[in-house]
């Protein structure tokens, strides 16, 4: 197996901040968190909640723009060590003794990522499925929400796997916001919830079936 290439470094994108400035602060550390340990070890997160959040994008750009860096700095300085080295001086001209090549004009990298493939995890590797996964940051009722769950039920964000977009929206086309709200404040009251529970998205459905019945 060939050494994993070293990344000295990564451009940072504004936008990036942009989103994960709206974001509650414990999911938007957990983010930081995983596209540091994808950048020194190539790792990717086990969370759901961190793959299907803005990461999984900010992933996407950063191999993106390694893999224009390779394909033209690298091959450049290859060819060039197969030649002998850098280009030799040109003392026919001044203005350019070494024979650069003049400067191109940056790529353009679009802001939205389109990966054709839905993200599953499964024992830390990603299985590809033919739905389409449209990646794009989380809307601003999902950010409000979970603005609220940070504000009104900190234990139910210390469960193992959180509530995504998609599913968080599953729930409202079934139930209210008050009855989703109701029950996650009584599963927050239940002060073993995050020890007994694996997945908030599960818990809340069961608990609104059990209350308001099966929709």
């Amino acid at each position: 197996m060939s050494k994993q290439e070293e990344w000295i470094s990564i451009i940072y994108y504004k936008r990036w901040a942009e989103m994960l400035m709206k974001m509650p602060a414990e999911l938007r550390h957990k983010i930081h968190d995983a596209v540091d340990e994808y950048i020194v070890n190539r790792a990717l997160p086990t969370d759901e909640q961190i793959l299907f959040s803005t990461f999984f994008s900010i992933k996407e750009q950063i191999d993106y723009d390694k893999e224009v860096y390779n394909s033209k700095v690298v091959r450049r300085n290859r060819e060039n060590g197969r030649l002998g080295g850098r280009p030799k001086k040109n003392p026919n001209n001044p203005q350019n003794p070494v024979g650069l090549q003049e400067p191109k004009k940056a790529d353009t990298v679009t802001d939205t990522v389109t990966v054709s493939t839905e993200v599953d995890i499964k024992e830390n590797t990603i299985v590809s499925k033919k739905d389409e996964l449209s990646l794009s940051s989380p809307s601003e009722e999902f950010i409000k929400f979970n603005q609220w769950l940070e504000e009104h039920c900190p234990f139910v964000l210390k469960v193992k796997t959180q509530m995504t977009e998609p599913e968080y929206q599953k729930l409202l086309a079934k139930y209210t916001k008050k009855e989703i709200s109701d029950v996650l404040e009584s599963l927050n009251n239940w002060k073993d919830f995050p020890k007994k529970r694996t997945n908030v998205y599960r818990s809340t459905l069961d608990e609104l079936k059990k209350k308001f019945g099966e929709r």
